[in-house]
């Protein structure tokens, strides 16, 4: 029997409501899954980037020691008139002059005093108020006040002047506590504000007279309903205020009250800027440190500490005297006592950030190019002793200045500052004039000891060639530096080999990224037996672009050799050919600065960040047009992030883990021992001196695996761990300032680390012969850049800078640049220098510790010297 025409309209109905309860449950589950996908992702996203903060395992704290009341030492006899005696070493005695804040060290070997302070600042004839002050200060801070605008307290005018230093006796020294600013009010006792209740308190100890004329100079704070403010009439008032304080006084009211109070209320302004800032000095063997533990300094009104000037004045020669400055410039500069240089412009002529200025606060804009410094030292040397600065803690932070006598005062002196906060200025869209930028400042200072120590040298350690020989024993006590061992043997030719790059090609109309084999790992083999069957006895390779993606690689987390080189075996290969040759293969990496055509890092999450703008690091080649390091010049593998130190140990740890399944010799950092940067995002701001921590405790784990490690001009941090550095500074940047280059650098570390200048292929001379000289005089083995196919083929890449690196081409230049260098070399190649010498324009003498002198002569002239005649353009071997 059929179905009706309702039963028809039902079934119908019933099927519709049936395929959309299905639909309905397929497009739940279809939220259910998007929602699933998100929350795993956020979960993801939180534990990888927001909650990752294993850097913090690598940061380590620092405890202060309690100080006491002060108690003179015991002085059999007293050296220095007017000063107390605090503590006393083997060699030295520490004075001390409480009501200044100066400090004297007198030294027992030669009977001489070195004054924190000129004794004769007040008849210093050149320097005017503001100079005569800061020739009297141990410390000078710049700071911001409550506006952000930028003010000086030196410690002579703001502390010793206002009676505001107090001592304290520790160990082997004592604490000088210098409190910054007038900490008197202009309402005396009588708090500008003060709670309502407190207020009530004292007004009911008072007679009705006082009680009504006081409760009329105070009214209700716009700021805090709570607060009592004082009329701004009644502050201008003299008379007025001279009967508050008398009221306040006869009813109980304290200094001590009115700190307390004002100390309690919230509002800009209403404490004076004061800062407590304490300063160590201890004495033991033959040095003096002072050191500043920023956990005791306090900051009170709003104001915020930027820098801190340490010790200007400590050693300073008049102008009456001889000698000359050591500073950190490239190799080392010296810098002549009273050289006329200081009329140049008002102020320091010599100036420079240890490590180079942190990327994340520098100026886009390059004007020059230098090389940074790589040594936390700086010197001051006189006919008869010297004083050797080494920066023990904060080095990273810190800027050397040095000036000579004629500009502002009559002394010649160096000294360190240190930066305590960052910085920014925000631009404020829709106003124009000085409004449009508004200058913000860090919120908290850096939390880390700032420690200079000075090392008095006599005798045969005087000079920056004493201080040099001094500093490398102390070094090799202290494991930084490994000891010398056989003295001669051949030095080394070390080559980078430029195997893969990446460039941009197409693929019928489409573009990707792909692989040039610059040099395969079996040709990198051919070049290095074909140079051994040349003569050279001692290969260093440096194998850069081996990994996936080239010169320009991808982040080192994972490790992929690509097959077009030769794949991970081949690279084996040459590694165990160059190690049976004599020779060693280094594998290049960079870990801080990751290319923009990097597929597996995150920009905008594991990059530096500034501090103002929040804008991630990202940099590039220098423009030519603008002088902004952001170009890429036409190739995105230029363009450069700095990868955050927070997320640093992710990779290096990871890298460090598959590195010890490549049975290769060695490890090359390309960055990773002289770039230093900090982290500016707010959320969570790493500064430079936790951002160093970081990058030496993975130093370690890379030195733990056992292999060889290379350095590309490395910081003085990076000697610990190095077996070999390339690109090191031969010599100085060529500042107005500065007298002569001096190979400070060198002399510390020849016979300990073996390293190499700049490219010889692509440097600034073609004149072999100069080449050789400068290799000699600096005790430098040669460096090529290498291809075995043309350079041309780069040309289409951001290596087309590199324009001459075919090996066939260079062959010859290599083998005899190598040979004639290694004749001189090869007799001092592990003996340690001991001295040099510039005897004049062009001419210099280099001594070595197995007795071997070494005289070069740059002029077209011939010379003699010490009996010995050296040819125009030549070298001569002596001792």
């Amino acid at each position: 029997m059929g179905q009706t025409k309702e039963q028809k309209k039902a079934l119908k109905e019933m099927n519709l409501k049936t395929q959309r309860t299905k639909k309905h449950k397929w497009v739940r589950y279809l939220l259910l899954a998007v929602v699933a996908v998100i929350a795993a992702y956020l979960v993801y996203y939180l534990i990888r980037y927001n909650f990752y903060d294993h850097y913090r395992d690598y940061l380590t704290d620092y405890t202060v020691e309690e100080g006491t009341e002060f108690k003179a030492a015991t002085d059999s006899e007293n050296s220095v008139e007017g000063y107390t005696l605090a503590a006393e070493s083997t060699s030295l005695k520490l004075y001390v002059q409480i009501n200044t804040g100066n400090i004297a060290v007198y030294d027992k070997r030669t009977g001489e005093t070195i004054y924190s302070n000129p004794p004769g600042a007040d008849e210093d004839g050149i320097a005017n108020t503001t100079n005569k002050a800061y020739l009297k200060s141990q410390l000078i801070l710049d700071y911001f006040n409550t506006q952000r605008m930028e003010n000086t307290f030196d410690s002579y005018t703001q502390a010793a002047q206002l009676g505001q230093i107090e001592a304290q006796s520790i160990e082997n020294g004592v604490r000088i506590v210098y409190t910054f600013g007038d900490t008197t009010a202009a309402t005396g006792i009588v708090p500008i504000y003060i709670n309502k209740d407190v207020l009530e308190e004292v007004l009911s100890k008072m007679d009705s007279a006082a009680e009504k004329f006081s409760r009329k100079k105070f009214v209700q704070s716009d700021e805090d309903e709570n607060l009592m403010v004082m009329l701004e009439n009644t502050q201008k008032g003299v008379s007025q205020v001279r009967r508050l304080n008398e009221y306040f006084t006869k009813a109980g009211w304290t200094k001590e009250d009115y700190e307390r109070e004002m100390s309690a209320v919230d509002v800009e302004g209403s404490v004076p800027i004061t800062f407590k800032v304490p300063i160590d000095y201890t004495v033991r063997d033959d040095y003096l440190e002072a050191t500043v533990y920023m956990k005791g300094v306090e900051e009170n009104g709003g104001g915020a500490i930027h820098n801190i000037q340490m010790l200007n004045f400590f050693g300073a020669a008049g102008k009456e005297e001889t000698g000359y400055i050591l500073v950190p410039n490239g190799s080392g500069s010296i810098i002549n006592f009273n050289n006329g240089k200081g009329t140049a412009r008002s102020g320091n002529d010599y100036s420079e950030y240890i490590y180079g200025i942190d990327p994340m606060v520098a100026d886009y804009t390059v004007r020059e190019k230098t090389t940074s410094a790589k040594l936390p030292l700086f010197g001051i040397f006189r006919e008869n002793s010297g004083i050797l600065a080494t920066i023990e803690s904060g080095a990273s932070l810190a800027n050397v200045s040095a000036g000579v006598a004629g500009d502002v005062n009559e002394y010649n002196n160096v000294y360190t500052t240190f930066t305590l906060r960052g910085n920014d200025t925000l631009a404020m869209f829709g106003t124009t004039g000085s409004e449009a930028k508004l200058p913000i400042v860090e919120t908290d200072f850096y939390d880390t000891p700032l420690c200079v120590r000075y090392t008095i040298l006599t005798g045969d350690n005087n000079g920056y060639a004493g201080a040099a020989n001094y500093y490398r024993d102390r070094l090799i006590r202290e494991g930084r530096l490994k000891a010398s061992g056989s003295e001669t043997g051949d030095i080394k030719l070390y080559y980078d080999v430029i195997s893969g790059v990446e460039e941009t090609k197409y693929f019928l109309g489409t573009q990707y990224r792909g692989l040039t084999a610059m040099t395969t790992f079996e040709e990198a083999g051919e070049i290095a037996k074909d140079l051994k069957d040349s003569g050279v006895t001692n290969q260093v390779v440096n194998l850069q672009g081996w990994s996936g993606g080239g010169y320009y690689h991808d982040t080192l987390g994972k490790i992929k050799v690509p097959g077009k080189l030769g794949g991970k075996s081949d690279l084996e290969e040459l590694s165990n050919e160059l190690k049976a040759m004599g020779g060693t293969l280094y594998v290049d990496c960079a870990f801080q600065k990751v290319s923009e055509v990097s597929s597996r890092y995150s920009a905008s999450n594991e990059t530096s960040r500034y501090y103002g703008t929040g804008y991630i690091g990202e940099f590039g080649e220098v423009s030519p047009a603008t002088l902004r390091q952001t170009s890429s010049l036409g190739y995105d593998e230029n363009i450069y992030y700095l990868v955050s130190p927070k997320f640093l140990v992710r990779y290096t740890e990871s890298f460090v883990d598959k590195i010890t399944d490549f049975d290769v010799s060695g490890i090359s950092l390309r960055d990773l021992g002289n770039e230093l940067h900090s982290d500016k995002r707010r959320t969570n701001v790493i500064d430079r001196e936790q951002a160093l921590q970081v990058v030496k405790s993975q130093l370690q784990k890379m030195k733990d695996t056992g292999k060889n490690m290379m350095f590309n001009s490395g910081n003085d941090y990076s000697f610990a761990y190095a077996d070999d550095i390339v690109n090191a500074p031969l010599t100085d940047n060529a500042y107005p300032a500065v007298d002569a280059a001096v190979p400070f650098y060198e002399m510390l570390i020849h016979g300990c680390i073996d390293y190499s200048g700049n490219a010889v292929n692509l440097g600034n001379t073609t004149d072999t012969d100069e080449i050789i000289l400068s290799l000699i005089e600096n005790g430098a083995s040669p460096h090529f850049i290498l291809t075995k196919e043309a350079a041309t083929k780069m040309k289409m890449t951001g290596l087309n800078k590199l324009y001459s690196t075919e090996y066939d081409g260079w062959k010859e230049s290599a083998v005899d640049i190598w040979r004639r260098t290694n004749e001189v070399l090869s007799k001092v190649s592990g003996a340690y220098i001991t001295d040099y010498k510039q005897i004049s324009d062009g001419v210099s003498v280099t001594a070595y510790s197995n007795g071997i002198r070494i005289y070069v002569n740059h002029t077209d002239t011939a010379v003699s010297v010490d009996s010995i005649t050296v040819g125009p353009k030549n070298y001569a071997i002596g001792g």
